[in-house]
């Protein structure tokens, strides 16, 4: 059976493990920002240049006899 110390060492090394993880992650989440098209975080998106909306014409109505 562990003693108290060998469970502390081997919840510590999984502790290493998942920061190194998270850390792996916001660097991958950060690149994946940077990378984009998107305009950056806190821009008003109302201000952007999208295309204005357009509609077709509406589908002629033929009567067939």
């Amino acid at each position: 059976m562990p003693n108290l110390l060998q469970i502390i060492m081997y919840l510590v090394n999984k502790i290493k493990w998942q920061n190194s993880l998270i850390q792996l992650l916001n660097d991958y989440i950060t690149w994946l920002e940077d990378a984009g098209d998107r305009p950056p975080k806190g821009t008003d998106i109302t201000k952007l240049d999208y295309n204005k909306l357009t509609l077709d014409d509406p589908p002629k109505v033929v009567k067939i006899e």
